[in-house]
């Protein structure tokens, strides 16, 4: 690859990337939460019920850290904690009302937004369809937080 292609994909990547974060960080500034925060609520959304310990591990983070960041939501009422009846002991997170509408206006933005993307692409939408699956393809095969870990064990 040609130094100049690499430039091109950087620049387009990231045009792509602030673009449709500005429509995430219009509605977590409005609603005042931060992005580990918003990890949380959808991690909650796909996998309803998981405890603060999972959470911690799914996200890589301390258990005292998303304990932290799990008082704050549950405080400003986008998430609550219950009881599970067979132990007592896990306490299963689940999202409130709150904390469904949140996710789902942002989902919903989203949604929106790339479908006029989409729709503007016309007859080239197969074709970039076609190039964003391939870069996942490769994503999955160079995870960004493993080598996110091979960069912090080679300092």
């Amino acid at each position: 690859m040609h130094n100049n292609d690499a430039e091109r994909f950087r620049s387009a990547y990231w045009e792509i990337v602030h673009n449709l974060d500005l429509l995430r960080l219009r509605v977590w500034e409005e609603r005042g939460i931060t992005l580990p925060q918003l990890r949380i609520l959808f991690i909650l959304r796909a996998q309803p019920g998981m405890t603060t310990n999972a959470l911690a591990s799914q996200l890589g983070l301390s258990a005292a850290t998303v304990s932290g960041l799990m008082e704050k939501l549950v405080k400003s009422g986008l998430v609550e904690r219950r009881q599970d009846p067979e132990d007592r002991r896990l306490i299963p997170l689940h999202l409130t009302d709150a904390g469904w509408e949140i996710v789902g206006e942002i989902s919903q933005g989203n949604r929106s937004y790339l479908g006029a993307l989409a729709e503007d692409l016309g007859d080239d939408l197969p074709a970039v369809i076609a190039s964003l699956e391939r870069i996942v393809a490769i994503l999955r095969s160079r995870p960004a937080l493993m080598l996110a870990a091979r960069d912090e064990v080679n300092r």
